[in-house]
């Protein structure tokens, strides 16, 4: 059974508090990975580092409104896992005392990091505001657009980790973020996850689901990153504007590479849609259905956009 403990360190120079979640030694432990900011681990297995440090990559890079800055490390937790073992839920947490604008986000994601989900006050899909998987790169925000991560709520960081291999895996996962003064951004940035949950793969099959969502309200979409499982082999994802039919995207999927691919920004209107249909080959003797575990499948097309109204699982 998993044991939960919290331990908070308080982050002066950036104002944050950071408090993880500490298993038992069979669920996580001590790993490497990137070089936080002021701030410490939890005693016993994973715990996060909060507050911005100078992270593991330092690389310039340029936020909104082309402000150029340095990646630094938001939060991180180190984890460790038995051969075949998954945990779909390791959360950790901080909690900034002033609000922070971010121009660029990436994920630290070492071998068996299969997910990152940050949100505000959870990861439900209304307070999710960035998601990344196996291999997935930086995303820089357009010019005038930024993530609001504010003052006084709990910023969640939810990771799914799992390890395939036949020796114990250990790591620190996070994510990395540039800082924006708030006087360069102009929109608020989420994240809405168009899809069909109703997934049901018969066994040793082939099979695409498709579904539509609506859009119910004025946005601009930026980026797009296509979410299947271990069983996905195609994602399409097309556009409906104005009553014509557009394709996003239309590409082959690997599981262990996971992009999140930027296009000049598209605007949708009430009445537009996004269709998304994935294609999967089922070689287990099993029926495979929707589910977090990399044993189960997903089929998202995660889009980006502004202005903010209320991340959903489908367009609002």
């Amino acid at each position: 059974m998993r044991k939960t403990a919290l331990a908070c360190t308080f982050f002066l120079a950036m104002g944050a508090v950071a408090c993880g979640g500490s298993d038992d030694p069979g669920d996580s432990g001590p790993g490497g990975g990137g070089n936080g900011g002021p701030g410490a681990t939890s005693g016993n297995g994973a715990g996060a580092t909060g507050g911005p440090g100078s992270g593991g990559g330092s690389s310039d890079s340029t936020g909104a409104g082309g402000t150029p800055g340095n990646w630094q490390v938001l939060i991180q937790a180190d984890w460790q896992l038995p051969s075949g073992g998954e945990n779909t839920s390791d959360t950790h947490i901080i909690v900034l005392d002033q609000d922070m604008f971010v121009g660029a986000i990436r994920p630290i994601a070492p071998q068996g990091t299969h997910h990152t989900l940050l949100g505000i006050n959870g990861v439900g899909a209304s307070d999710n505001v960035f998601a990344s998987g196996v291999g997935t790169n930086e995303l820089v925000f357009p010019p005038g657009v930024g993530l609001r991560l504010p003052a006084g709520e709990t910023i969640v960081l939810q990771l799914h980790i799992f390890n395939p291999t036949a020796d114990v895996l250990t790591g620190t996962s996070g994510i990395e973020v540039i800082p924006i003064a708030a006087a360069d951004v102009q929109h608020e940035a989420e994240i809405f996850l168009p899809g069909p949950l109703g997934i049901s793969i018969p066994p040793n099959s082939d099979k695409t689901i498709t579904g539509t969502c609506p859009i119910g309200s004025p946005q601009t979409i930026f980026a797009l990153f296509p979410h299947m499982h271990q069983l996905g082999k195609h994602l399409k994802t097309t556009l409906t504007i104005d009553g014509q039919a557009q394709v996003l995207h239309d590409e082959d999927y690997q599981f262990a590479h996971q992009p999140v691919i930027s296009f000049e920004p598209i605007q949708l209107s009430p009445g537009d849609s996004v269709t998304t249909a994935c294609t999967y080959k089922n070689t287990t003797s099993s029926n495979v259905g929707w589910g977090e575990s990399s044993n189960s499948e997903m089929c998202f097309s995660i889009l980006y956009r502004y202005p903010k109204s209320g991340g959903d699982f489908c367009g609002g």
